[in-house]
């Protein structure tokens, strides 16, 4: 799951020509930060809710306490309402748990917020919440102080890939021995029909193999597509690319024995809203390095949206291409 994790740092300015103390820190002010992507293809909903602080003294150093980034679990009441012509259908009451959070980034380096008391708001939704042609609302109130926030999204229901049989029962053929050489290593397109408020697509290639007989998995992940045109789309998964990933990703050693075993293919579809958050927080490579804002979160900062993850499993490949692994990549595939 993705995790927002906002820090407004104090700065203290000094003007000695005049010899005054100018102190930017405005008075304090409640902000509630809020991550919750509702996913219809799970029963299970997580919102992440945390506060933004500013303080004197070294932000990051405040960032080590629980208390500065996370609510008191009994002072929040999270509901996340299902809407029918602006009437409330059903609601559904989130509870607090726990989650272990790991305390390394994605980079092997210390993070810089707290680990303890990792705090998600969850519930299990009855399997009717999520349907097509509603919107659907999250509304917190701190029972403390009594702010509030709400913000509204609607739902992808549902996905489906073009001709599903096929990618069940034809194998991916990624590399052909009997054509020339220049045209051995071959693509695979996968094809899908788009989805209902569905306007951001991430597909997933999910290799699994044995080392040594442990199973383990590679994401191979392509491109984000953003709906435009017709009513479908489509990826090419470039087999010169998925070798070089293998390549790259599967360390050259005598000592294990691989073993491929089968492929899942994984496709995350987003909202409107969800694609904006995401073309907004992409590395800025222009001269201007200020960035833009964008939060659908009335009252407060974060995204409210929604996504759906649709999950092809035990794909298979090309006796070819199983070949090519064994006899051609380097890796100790048997």
């Amino acid at each position: 799951m993705k995790k927002i994790l906002i820090i407004f740092s104090a700065l203290a300015v000094l003007f000695t020509a005049c010899e005054t103390d100018f102190n930017v820190n405005a008075a304090w002010e409640e902000t509630i930060v809020v991550y919750g992507l509702l996913d219809a293809s799970t029963d299970t909903q997580y919102i992440r809710i945390n506060k933004a602080y500013l303080g004197e003294g070294d932000a990051i150093r405040m960032a080590q306490y629980p208390d500065s980034i996370n609510f008191n679990p009994s002072s929040l009441d999270v509901i996340i309402y299902k809407l029918e012509s602006n009437d409330t259908a059903d609601i559904v009451q989130l509870d607090t748990m726990l989650i272990i959070k790991d305390s390394l980034d994605v980079n092997g380096n210390p993070g810089l917020f707290s680990i303890e008391n990792n705090i998600i708001y969850s519930a299990v939704f009855p399997s009717a919440f999520f349907t097509s042609g509603n919107n659907y609302a999250i509304w917190i109130r701190n029972l403390d102080s009594g702010n509030q926030v709400w913000a509204t999204t609607e739902v992808i229901s549902d996905f489906s890939f073009k001709n599903t049989n096929l990618l069940i029962n034809f194998p991916f053929g990624f590399y052909n021995p009997d054509l020339p050489d220049t045209s051995r290593v071959l693509s695979k397109t996968i094809e899908w029909n788009k989805s209902e408020n569905g306007t951001i697509y991430q597909l997933d290639l999910i290799f699994n193999y044995l080392e040594n007989g442990i199973l383990k998995s590679l994401v191979w992940s392509q491109p984000l597509e953003y709906s435009e045109g017709g009513p479908t789309m489509q990826s090419k998964l470039e087999g010169e690319k998925f070798f070089n990933f293998l390549s790259q990703n599967l360390t050259p050693d005598v000592n294990v024995i691989r073993e491929f075993t089968h492929l899942d293919l994984v496709m995350t579809v987003g909202t409107e809203n969800l694609e904006t958050y995401i073309k907004v927080n992409e590395p800025i490579t222009g001269i201007s390095q200020q960035r833009p804002s964008f939060t659908n979160i009335n009252n407060g900062i974060g995204i409210f949206s929604s996504r759906f993850t649709h999950i092809v499993n035990n794909l298979d490949l090309s006796d070819d291409t199983k070949d090519y692994l064994i006899n051609e990549l380097g890796r100790n595939f048997q």
